[in-house]
């Protein structure tokens, strides 16, 4: 978002938890937090105004991880500390006369930000980081139907979303992701004329990808393989996707799952011989896995968007996807859409391509004339928000 802003002159202030430019002592620090400190930095940005609480976020960081698990709690104080922060950081910024000030902030962290703005006349622009309220009723509900795969995650308080209200309420404009979102929020109770769908923008990680070959017949000794790549977790269709693995026993298939997990893997499918349970790997590994897969699949129940479609899209593989996320898969060229989340529609998906390989070349095709949208891309797009 930032380097988008700056790639169309109109990067004023950024303002972010931390930032650790190239040789700062900061990434000579030795443990996983300062390593992960490096990474913030990107060279699009060198000349850009930064305001960042690295040293504050340090030791904020020492006091969260010193304290057993709080859950809700916890993120939500992270989420104000983080906008105090931010809207200290706007008593620099001078006004241009001619030219409007714009505040784009993120959600659940943007009430403090937006006081400070609108007080001093400000437009506001809210970045939707999820499809809202309805994306928790559904993990609530998904997950009290499918308690095999764990207990029912504690719901967000009612705290956290009377914030988020008052954020919509000083919000100008809301930017949302994907029309699942935007459909998400006007249920909600957000008025449509606020929002407006933006999708994410995606830089390959890939190169030049050579053209996919899939063999004639897919075979036991080259079997299909299916890629899972994302939480582990009931709202994003990780059950359905397993069960559906169960259907599947006489074709050769196999399914990898790659991410953190955050549901209970029942025993059978940790013994299913077609089923490796990957887990968290580093983002290197993620890249490895796309390139080396024959087809995604993104079953999701909720996503604001779901980067993993874009990923694969980068990579020329071909997907499967929900129609509750963004809409990264036109069905038939390069993927397809389940009309459901259900192990017998994601059955009947990878069915269809285990059983006819050449629909698999057409799509990967299809991935290549997609080409998703760009750094630049966005900076026009959030030209429009703007005051005239």
């Amino acid at each position: 978002m930032p380097r988008a802003l700056h790639s169309v002159d109109r990067l004023r202030l950024l303002a972010t938890d931390a930032w650790v430019e190239p040789g700062s002592v900061w990434s000579r620090l030795p443990g996983a937090l300062p390593r992960r400190l490096s990474e913030r930095f990107h060279p699009d940005l060198r000349d850009a105004e930064v305001r960042a609480f690295t040293l504050r976020l340090m030791a904020r960081e020492a006091l969260w991880r010193s304290r057993p698990s709080a859950g809700w709690a916890q993120l939500m104080e992270r989420n104000q500390w983080f906008g105090r922060s931010a809207a200290s950081a706007l008593h620099r910024v001078e006004e241009v006369p001619g030219s409007p000030t714009v505040v784009f902030a993120h959600s659940y962290s943007a009430r403090e930000v937006f006081t400070y703005a609108r007080s001093r006349g400000w437009t506001t622009v809210l970045g939707q980081i999820d499809p809202g309220p309805e994306h928790f009723r559904v993990v609530q509900q998904v997950s009290q139907d499918r308690q095999e795969y764990g207990g029912v995650p504690d719901a967000p308080p009612a705290e956290y979303f009377d914030a988020w209200r008052d954020e919509c309420e000083l919000a100008d404009w809301i930017v949302v992701n994907s029309e699942w979102s935007r459909e998400s929020l006007r249920r909600a109770g957000i008025p449509a004329g606020k929002l407006r769908v933006v999708p994410l923008v995606y830089e390959s990680e890939s190169g030049d990808v050579p053209a996919r070959k899939y063999p004639a017949v897919f075979n036991r000794p080259r079997p299909l393989r299916v890629l899972f790549v994302g939480h582990v977790a009931v709202a994003k269709g990780a059950p359905a996707l397993l069960e559906a693995m169960t259907q599947l026993s006489d074709l050769p298939v196999e399914l990898r799952m790659v991410g953190a997990r955050s549901m209970t893997i029942p025993a059978r499918f940790h013994d299913h011989p077609a089923i490796e349970i990957v887990g968290a790997v580093s983002r290197s590994d993620v890249m490895r896995f796309y390139r080396d897969s024959d087809v995604l699949v993104f079953p999701s129940l909720s996503d604001g968007f779901g980067m993993a479609q874009i990923e694969a899209q980068g990579w020329q593989l071909p997907i499967i996807a929900s129609r509750f996320c963004g809409n990264v898969v036109q069905h038939g060229i390069n993927g397809l859409l389940l009309e459901e989340v259900s192990a017998d529609a994601i059955a009947a998906a990878i069915r269809r391509v285990a059983t006819e390989p050449a629909l698999l070349e057409v799509f990967s095709r299809g991935s290549s004339t997609i080409a998703p949208a760009g750094v630049s891309a966005l900076g026009q797009a959030l030209l429009q928000l703007e005051p005239s």
